[in-house]
């Protein structure tokens, strides 16, 4: 069995996402005059027991993503990797950094 490790992405809005809280009034951007693309560094574990297994890691992050962002924004969306792209700009970090770690 693989062991389990942490991957990290960092995904951006795009400009439609924060148009849809704004359209759908959402309290999280209500009161925004400008658009404010907001920045997520988000963490997933990738491998181990009863994990998805996926070709592409990034299509779990993408659809796992998608499941919180209806929940903390309180949209519905599908969960499908296009609807991602739509609303969000997805980046896989080339390397991390753990500044706690020793040297």
């Amino acid at each position: 069995m693989a062991p389990m490790e942490k991957t990290y992405y960092l995904i951006t809005w795009r400009l439609s996402f924060f148009e849809l809280l704004k359209a759908s009034n959402s309290l999280s951007v209500a009161e925004m005059d400008d658009a404010q693309l907001e920045r997520l560094l988000v963490a997933v574990t990738q491998g181990g027991f009863g994990q998805d297994v996926s070709p592409d890691d990034t299509i779990q992050v993408r659809e796992r993503f998608l499941e919180y962002a209806c929940q903390e924004y309180d949209v519905d969306l599908p969960r499908t990797v296009e609807t991602f792209d739509e609303y969000f700009e997805l980046v896989e970090p080339d390397y991390f950094v753990d500044l706690d770690e020793e040297l």
